[in-house]
């Protein structure tokens, strides 16, 4: 009789954790096994597998046991076998009766579905790795698994809890945008979830004419520039266009100035748009307006300090500027002006330009009364004409003063000697409107005297010299400087090492005169001369001497040596460090020893 034998495979999950799935959080999914509709079973392949027998279908079946000892029944044990991985496995039973080998099938199910995306039906940008979407964006998604088949596709928008893929993702509000998305098969194996993250821009652009010198009631001149301004949120401007009247459309580059030399005197409207990146096109827009070709006639003068050179022309802070406007039409309604970019102000009486060292830009329009016949009503319509000034310095410093003691000078402490033959430079220098002229004044005298060269200051004493520089703009500047004229030579004093044995009538001089009441003093031929100088301002600098009549020498030290019974007239000359001399004479002789 033919055996069958009968396989009935269960699979036991050994853990189960249920997790509450939070926005952008991926679940947790239980694994398990599964059987198609062709009574295949799955699981997954790092599950357990537990086998039962029974010899009938509809028997309770019997756990089987593996035999760790073949001798010892009390060794049989219960245990569950494990899979070696993705893949089919067999579970195999050989019938020698019958000479027949029985297979059974287990598919062990270790990988997880693949899922892609497919952004659909709306225009793209990409802008730095930002991606950007128009109009009509939807997402749809696509899986598929190897073996055991896909049980549920989930899905996410912008941080909302998973839930299982409808067919389509589409996005109707703007801005910054995630989706979030995973597959999971029917043996628990789950995806690991993918994130796109996108922009959805469904808005156009704003685009915005700008004029500079626009008048009242939308009147401007041929002076006036008319230019765009655009801006997009999102994705960013790709083109903006515009015409005047009935022109063709053409493409505006940025910082471009629409053209307005073509146009005739009367009414034109400027008609633009802009689209971003992803086809988002604006609503057209339009300005009218009307070109009055016909502008006032303006000018400008100075009242106050001012120097040109070339084209520059240099203003001090006491200068003003006075606007004058003539029209050859109905007149002046009103002039403004504006200084360095500042908002205009209504012009009314000449003006000072800012209290600021630098270059400045002053400009400045007059508005017309221009009336214009229309349907029988007479309206008043303005002229704008905006003048630009060249470039106007304000110098509001005066020039850098500097001097200079020309030698001899001499430097003791914080205070300066100088001679009274030493001269006194002065200088200045002025980088903006340039210099104009020097003076000074001389110890606190009211007057003061242009400076034309180097001067000295031959009266002893301490001095205090006030110098002035000027621009060609006026603005001065001062400073002072306080100096000592030393006229005074160093004091010269004479010492022998020992007193005279006696004092002689003198003999005659070189002249051959003769004194007869001048007394010299007689000392020792081994007598020793000292001599010493001392300068009360800046000190002495040398000593010389000389001996009846030989050349000066410089003193070292001890003058001896002298000669027995012998006259000597001795020349002195000492000299402070300004190189004021100071010249003395003795006479002496010698005694017989």
């Amino acid at each position: 009789m033919k055996k069958l034998l009968t396989y009935q495979l269960i699979c036991f999950c050994l853990l189960f954790v249920s997790l509450v799935a939070k926005a952008q959080n991926q679940p947790t999914h239980e694994k398990g096994f599964y059987v198609d509709s062709l009574n295949r079973y799955y699981q997954q392949a790092a599950l357990p597998l537990y086998i039962y027998v029974s010899h009938t279908p509809d028997q309770t079946p019997t756990q089987l046991g593996r035999e760790e000892n073949e001798n010892d029944s009390k060794k049989i044990e219960q245990k569950p076998i494990y899979l070696d991985g993705h893949g089919k496995h067999y579970l195999r039973h050989i019938d020698g009766l019958h000479h027949v080998s029985e297979n059974f099938v287990v598919y062990a199910d270790g990988i997880a579905p693949e899922t892609n995306s497919s952004f659909l039906a709306a225009p793209r940008y990409n802008r730095n790795g930002t991606q950007y979407y128009g109009k009509g964006l939807t997402v749809t998604l696509q899986t598929k698994d190897e073996m055991s088949g896909i049980k549920t596709l989930f899905q996410s928008s912008n941080k909302t809890d998973f839930a299982a893929y409808q067919g389509q993702i589409q996005f109707e509000t703007e801005g910054e945008q995630a989706v979030q998305y995973y597959a999971l098969d029917n043996v628990g194996n789950a995806e690991k979830v993918h994130t796109r993250n996108f922009v959805v821009d469904l808005s156009a652009p704003d685009t915005y004419h700008n004029v500079v010198g626009v008048a009242k009631e939308k009147i401007i001149s041929l002076s006036t520039k008319i230019y765009l301004t655009f801006a997009d949120k999102l994705s960013g401007v790709a083109k903006t266009y515009y015409r005047i009247d009935d022109g063709k459309w053409r493409e505006y580059g940025a910082g471009m100035i629409i053209p307005l030399d073509a146009l005739t005197d009367g009414d034109h409207t400027l008609y633009y748009y802009s689209a971003d990146n992803v086809e988002n096109k604006e609503e057209e827009k339009s300005f009218a307006f009307y070109l009055d070709r016909t502008a006032p006639i303006m000018s400008a003068d100075v009242l106050g300090d001012r120097f040109i050179v070339g084209d520059q022309v240099y203003f001090s802070g006491r200068t003003k500027l006075k606007l004058t406007a003539v029209d050859n039409k109905a007149g002046i309604k009103e002039t403004l002006y504006s200084i360095d970019g500042s908002e205009y102000k209504k012009y009314d009486e000449p003006f000072y330009l800012p209290s600021k060292s630098g270059m400045h830009i002053v400009r400045y329009y007059a508005l017309d009364n221009m009336e214009n016949e229309g349907a029988g009503n007479r309206n008043v319509r303005y002229d704008e004409y905006k003048h630009n000034v060249s470039a106007v310095y304000v110098d509001l410093t005066g020039p850098t003063l500097s001097f200079q003691y020309l030698e001899p000078k001499f430097q003791k402490g914080d205070t300066i000697f100088i001679t009274p033959q030493t001269r006194i430079k002065l200088s200045a220098f002025d980088p903006e409107s340039g210099l104009q002229k020097i003076t000074y004044t001389i110890d606190g005298k009211a007057d003061e005297t242009p400076y034309q060269q180097p001067f000295t200051i031959p009266q002893a004493g301490t001095h205090k010299v006030d110098y002035f520089g000027y621009d060609n703009v006026n603005n001065r500047n001062v400073s002072s400087f306080v100096f000592v004229t030393d006229d005074k030579a160093p004091d010269i004093f004479v010492n022998f090492s020992i007193s005279p044995n006696s004092w002689e009538n003198a003999p005659p001089s070189a002249d051959g005169k003769t004194n007869n009441e001048e007394k010299i003093p007689v000392y020792p031929s081994y007598a020793t001369l000292f001599l010493a100088a001392t300068d009360l301002q800046t000190g002495f600098d040398q000593i010389q001497y000389a001996i009846n009549g030989e050349k000066l020498k410089n003193y070292e030290g001890l003058i001896r040596g002298f000669e027995k019974n012998k006259v000597y007239t001795l020349t002195i000359v000492a000299e402070d460090k300004l190189g004021n001399k100071t010249e003395k004479q003795i006479r002496f002789k010698t005694d017989k020893y």
